[in-house]
């Protein structure tokens, strides 16, 4: 507990903790509960559409949560490895477990907004964002003390990925309309 209440409020001391000794478990914990919080608010605020409320839904998006969580950490090693940062995969797989225990608050913050506007949607939303934003802002700061970069940099080396995926999908829609473009165009000519 002890470590994941540095992460909060001494961070350069619970990297050098979690770079000591590596606390894997702990990082899986830490996406659990995260995952846990985010799940429960969703429910609580009437967004969960994509996933039933109970056990198997739960473990899809657990398991969905712990796998993007291991493809962005490995994808964000391989871009310090090309800038030359020494740094551990695993290290930063534990700060970004313990950035996603902002998700925690999310559960109190639903409940706080249904008892105040119980009809109105926008401030769950807001409380998703704002909580969001608070998440990656420890992400970033997570980049920093894991491979010892400005915090400028460790912004854009977290934004890379997503900038990619962006690009990737908006060119895969590109093409999927070109395509279907084309054989509207053959089939009026045919």
């Amino acid at each position: 507990m002890e470590l994941v209440f540095d992460f909060f409020e001494d961070h350069v001391k619970a990297a050098a903790a979690v770079k000591a000794r590596r606390p894997l478990a702990l990082g899986v914990l830490c996406f659990m509960l995260g995952a846990l919080g985010f799940f429960t608010a969703q429910e609580l605020s009437g967004r969960l559409v994509l996933l039933p409320f109970g056990g198997i839904g739960f473990a899809l998006f657990l398991l969905w949560e712990l796998g993007a969580g291991l493809v962005m950490v490995a994808v964000l090693h391989l871009i310090a490895d090309f800038q030359g940062r020494p740094g551990s995969a695993s290290e930063l797989f534990v700060l970004f477990g313990m950035a996603q225990l902002v998700w925690g608050l999310a559960v109190p913050a639903v409940l706080v907004l249904l008892a105040l506007a119980p009809t109105w949607r926008w401030p769950a939303g807001a409380a998703f964002l704002l909580l969001g934003l608070a998440s990656l802002s420890l992400k970033a700061r997570s980049i920093q003390d894991t491979y010892q970069v400005s915090l400028g940099r460790a912004w854009f080396n977290l934004i890379l990925p997503y900038l990619a995926l962006l690009l990737a999908s908006g060119l895969a829609f590109l093409l999927a309309a070109a395509g279907l473009f084309m054989r509207f165009a053959e089939a009026l000519n045919g």
